[in-house]
């Protein structure tokens, strides 16, 4: 009953956090994913307006439900112990962390566990990607997604190559220097979302300068079934 309790609308998540204050949009955007886009979304709020609050009250929330069992959280090296202190602190959530001592590369029972926290460089190793890959994740998270852009590197192959239920990517900066950057990006998170490479090009790519797109709108409509962007202005 308390799994699909109204839909998601009553996120029970809300009185068990510490030293949170969730705005609203944050839980508007926790429910739009649950309830919308199935647990797969691109996270692109501007900086500074919390989507790793966002993410981890969806974590959370899916925890409360019985719908996770297990989750990996891939960050960038500098940032494992931050990730790991707010999932602690704010979320009561116990993460085994690739920083800590009892952590050895390439030891299958380290990534047997249910939930990891492991920095994405340590992650992709040779020693350690195939078992990370072998194991089926319930929820993955991926912090400063924009890291995945380029799909012939091993950062995009390990997150296409994970056997996950639900997915969340959080970057501000979704795309850089070209449109195809946000194509490889939807397409980790819902296949043929924004068709193949080749239809993505000739419709939505304006020919002489890859980051002004074409067909405005019909992008729009696209990304809005799988991103959810908040701006301060907003």
């Amino acid at each position: 009953r308390i799994r699909f309790s109204e839909a998601f609308e009553n996120l029970i998540c809300i009185s068990r956090l510490e030293g949170v204050r969730s705005f609203w949009y944050q839980e508007e955007t926790v429910r739009k994913v649950m309830k919308s886009f199935r647990g797969r979304a691109l996270l692109a709020d501007e900086v500074g307006l919390g989507k790793t609050v966002e993410a981890l009250m969806i974590l959370k929330e899916y925890i409360l439900r019985g719908m996770v069992k297990s989750a990996l959280i891939l960050v960038p090296s500098p940032l494992v112990s931050q990730w790991s202190e707010e999932l602690a602190a704010k979320f009561q959530l116990h993460f085994f962390s690739t920083e800590e001592t009892a952590f050895r590369s390439g030891e299958p029972s380290f990534w047997n566990r249910p939930y990891v926290l492991a920095s994405i460089n340590v992650a992709k190793s040779p020693k350690n990607f195939p078992l990370v890959t072998q194991k089926e994740w319930d929820l993955v998270i991926v912090d400063e997604a924009h890291h995945l852009k380029n799909r012939n590197t091993l950062n995009w192959k390990i997150v296409n190559s994970l056997k996950k239920r639900f997915l969340l990517l959080l970057t501000a900066t979704p795309v850089e220097n070209n449109l195809m950057e946000l194509h490889n990006l939807v397409t980790l998170i819902k296949p043929g979302q924004l068709k193949t490479a080749a239809e993505f090009k000739r419709e939505f790519m304006t020919s002489g300068d890859p980051t002004d797109p074409r067909n405005r709108e019909g992008l729009k409509e696209l990304l809005a079934e799988i991103m959810v962007r908040n701006t301060r202005a907003l």
